[in-house]
């Protein structure tokens, strides 16, 4: 929020925050002239800086000061302070009408109420030259005293629109953008003509439709006819909301005042018969049927469908925020199966990592509180819930509110699906098959069955069919990217049948399976009820971005109503090192940007090591920190990643899965020698820190059913004295891993979720004893001032913390903890003198690139 309880705004005194409204952030206040209580919509400044979002909030302020009306809130004042643009308004208690529909259908009597009296305060908008451009049960408060209309950011004026509104869709044909929310905009906006009051009219129909019925009128696609409301009476009201919704706009009532008398007969009189007018005998009705023939032809063209139009919408992080991509290397996103809302994963202005929320019909997000560092969210098959990965569990949480609740262990989750019978399909970590858990909570059990024989060492990413037993996965062998895609059952986990390989893991929509082949999305014909293909695959959106950081990993996602969101190819963020102060100065960028997985400082603090994911590949890079000229170590097609240095400059340490599974590799930095696989087995090995004499490489595992995180000490990773040897080091049941060495040699941190959450400790090297907690709130990825007189790591909210450390003898003290800055979402280390940080971050100044939404999606593959 941009301001807090106690804060003021020219007299008016902020009481507390009330939430987001249309293009600003709205807050209960007290005016203390008039004793009363108002609500204050204020524009934020990264919003003011953009000027067609300024026009917008303003053009806000001119439509509502020139209407006096009870069911429209009222303006009090407008004010500007330091920049900060403001608007004063009534402060209205109630509930909005589209959480009143939730509940279900209205009753009659009090739907046609509500209904004329937003009839009536449109009427008065339109009379007085407003149109307010997005009537929508969110846009209509309920209070004590009746409805009252809101939110007239979009009400038109006599300046063009913009087309960079958050509300906007796309273009929809070349020469212009449309304004609202598709589900309530009339067809002719989306043909590129101007709204006028009969397309208020269009989405005031869809209003009383959805208050009738509890459904919305327009489901599937923009400016479709709803199914009839056979069961409303009385049929009078059938025909109102068919008026309204004409296509053609020349058909629809010519003015809501007509609309609030036939609902005004139907509300004073509710039980009188429908006059129906008698049919005409005779001469008359030969008369018009000759009438009705010669414009047969010119009737059909005029009344001849349109064309259901493909809408696209944008979806940006919150203020200030960012789209998670950690784990996968792309955004975490799923569309609910109704198609009414987007979760996806991001960092808002606070850098806080968590789940958020994006209603179809809002203009802003939410974050789910309880969702903290989620990630891979998927939905129920009901649209009410969420289920996540956090901290080692599978959780579920309520869209409309409540608790996060924990449904099963799942350390290094790699997806989940979840069918109406209440069964949850997962990946619990980054090995092993896919396990089944009630969406309750309880025991778990395999549903698929792992061919270690062929080299199968993960099946992740799961999706169910229709039928609710069957599902989709992805199977995935160490040492590609690709995956082969599976369909099983939840009835019989032994069986599985073979579809065909992709580049991510595959969803189902519209009798056609989805996925990715390259950065292209594609779609197939499917017959979910036989498992087979039904044709070949074509092209459907160009471009999506691709996760190989986590292979099979898929950035799309769709409902089961004709909705798809996915990301760009140029979501994955583009990262930068950047060197910053203690104190969060932002100071001068070291080389090329680049999507930066890991890096490492060399011991001298000349050369950082680091990974680079380029083109389904990752390999090693080194950049000159003087220079900042940046040059390739490894070339191999394969995973090359997590650098280690050794303490002499000359080699680094690396992992690999170029020869079919992971190992540990180590070749010199000047080029000269081959690179040696030093050791390899059945798990997936990350080097993390070498011991100051060179005979230790610490190192964490993937993969242990039992234990999976655990830290393992390779010794003699130089081949000094012979063949290394693994030995285990921190072996329990919790995730332990990202070890570094003291600078003397006697110390390793590390980070383990023995807690309940993600903690840094320090133990005692070789034998680990004496362990000491060092964080007290969360942290995670440690790494020791050269001199070993702090330790620093990442803590709640990204922010990196210093903790003071004094050694004695074989003692250690651990002194205050301070907060350093915030906003560290990659990687980081520290300068010989610990005053300056090498960080992992975005370019200065580079915008997100925003989610792309489609409808009737399917429609461009006829094309």
């Amino acid at each position: 929020m941009l301001l807090s309880a106690g804060n003021k705004l020219g007299p008016y005194e902020i009481l507390s925050p009330l939430g987001a409204g249309g293009m600003g952030e709205v807050y209960v206040a007290r005016d203390p002239r008039l004793n009363r209580t108002v609500a204050i919509k204020v524009m934020p400044k990264h919003i003011a800086a953009r000027a067609e979002l300024r026009e917008r909030f303003e053009r806000e302020a001119r439509a509502v000061s020139g209407l006096n009306h009870p069911h429209i809130c009222a303006l009090f004042d407008v004010g500007n302070q330091d920049g900060v643009e403001f608007m004063v308004l009534e402060h209205l208690e109630g509930e909005p009408l589209s959480a009143r529909i939730a509940k279900g259908a209205l009753p009659l009597d009090q739907a046609v109420k509500f209904a004329m009296q937003i009839a009536d305060a449109l009427d008065r908008a339109h009379r007085k030259g407003v149109v307010h451009r997005d009537v929508k049960p969110g846009n209509v408060m309920l209070t004590r005293d009746g409805v009252k209309l809101l939110d007239f950011g979009l009400a038109k004026s006599s300046i063009k629109p913009g087309a960079n509104d958050d509300t906007m869709s796309a273009a929809l044909t070349q020469e212009g953008s449309v304004l609202g929310t598709a589900q309530y905009m009339a067809p002719e906006l989306f043909e590129g003509e101007d709204a006028d009051e009969r397309s208020d009219i269009f989405a005031f129909g869809c209003v009383l439709y959805e208050m009738v019925t509890g459904h919305r009128a327009i489901k599937a696609v923009p400016g479709a006819q709803p199914p009839l409301m056979s069961t409303v009476k009385p049929a009078a009201l059938e025909r109102i909301v068919r008026r309204c919704l004409e296509k053609d706009p020349e058909d629809r009532y010519r003015s809501l005042h007509d609309v609030f008398l036939d609902l005004r007969s139907i509300h004073e009189r509710p039980d009188a018969p429908v006059k129906v007018k008698q049919a005409w005998t005779g001469w008359a009705a030969a008369a018009v049927f000759m009438a009705i023939a010669a414009g047969a032809s010119y009737l059909y063209l005029r009344t001849k469908p349109l064309e259901e139009p493909i809408v696209h919408l944008s979806l940006v992080p919150p203020a200030n925020g960012r789209f998670s991509t950690e784990v996968s290397g792309v955004p975490h996103l799923a569309m609910a199966p109704d198609g009414k809302n987007v979760v996806f994963a991001a960092a808002g202005g606070d850098n806080k990592n968590q789940l958020w929320l994006r209603s179809l019909d809002s203009t802003v997000a939410h974050a789910l509180a309880g969702s903290e560092n989620g990630g891979f969210p998927f939905w129920s098959a009901d649209s009410r819930s969420v289920a996540f990965f956090s901290s080692g569990k599978l959780r579920r949480i309520d869209v409309a509110g409540g608790p996060a609740l924990p449904l099963a262990d799942a350390p290094l989750s790699r997806g989940g699906t979840w069918n109406g019978s209440g069964v949850v399909v997962f990946s619990p970590g980054t090995n092993g098959p896919l396990w089944r858990v009630a969406d309750t909570g309880g025991g778990v059990s395999p549903v698929t069955k792992l061919d270690a024989a062929a080299g199968e060492t993960s099946h992740r990413f799961p999706s169910f069919l229709p039928d609710g037993k069957h599902f989709l996965y992805a199977v995935w062998r160490i040492g590609t990217n690709q995956v082969s895609l599976r369909a099983g059952s939840i009835d019989s986990p032994d069986v599985s049948k073979v579809l065909q390989d992709a580049d991510s893991s595959a969803l189902y929509a519209d009798g056609r399976l989805l996925f990715l082949r390259g950065t292209t999305l594609m779609a197939r014909p499917f017959d979910a009820a036989k498992l087979a293909f039904l044709g070949d695959a074509v092209p459907a959106i160009s471009q999506v971005s691709m996760g190989t950081a986590a292979p099979g990993a898929r950035a799309f996602s769709v409902s089961t109503n004709g909705w798809l969101v996915y990301a760009s190819g140029a979501a994955a963020e583009e990262l930068r090192l950047t060197w910053f102060s203690r104190s969060g100065i932002r100071r001068s960028p070291v080389g090329d940007p680049g999507n930066i997985l890991q890096m490492r400082f060399s011991p001298d603090r000349r050369t950082v090591a680091a990974s680079i994911s380029e083109g389904g590949s990752n390999d090693i890079w080194l950049y000159d920190v003087q220079r900042g000229h940046r040059t390739r170590m490894t070339s191999d097609p394969a995973l090359d990643d997590n650098p280690v240095w050794t303490p002499d400059d000359r080699s680094i340490f690396f992992r690999s899965n170029r020869n079919g599974a992971f190992g540990i590799y180590r070749k010199a930095v000047d080029g000269s020698g081959a690179e040696e696989c030093i050791y390899q087995d059945i798990l997936n090995k990350f080097p993390a820190s070498l011991s100051p004499d060179g005979q230790f490489l610490a190192y964490y595992t993937f993969g242990d059913p039992k234990t999976g995180n655990d830290i393992w000490l390779l010794q003699d990773p130089l081949g000094q004295r012979g063949k290394p040897r693994a030995l285990p080091f921190l072996k329990t049941e919790f995730l332990e891993l990202n070890p570094d060495f003291s600078p003397d040699g006697k110390w390793i941190a590390y980070q383990s979720n023995e807690s309940g959450r993600h903690e840094i400790y320090i133990t005692a090297f070789p034998n680990p004893s004496g362990k000491r907690q060092v964080s007290t709130a969360g942290g995670t990825e440690p790494r020791w001032k050269p001199d070993g007189k702090e330790l620093y790591y990442i803590g709640p909210d990204r922010r990196l913390m210093a903790a003071a450390i004094q050694m004695k003898g074989a003692a250690l003290d651990i002194g205050k903890i301070e907060a350093l800055f915030g906003g560290v979402t990659g990687g980081y280390d520290v300068s010989a003198d610990g005053r300056q940080f090498l960080t992992v971050v975005a370019p200065e100044g580079k915008e997100p690139e925003p989610l792309t939404v489609v409808h009737n999606w399917a429609a461009g593959l006829k094309k």
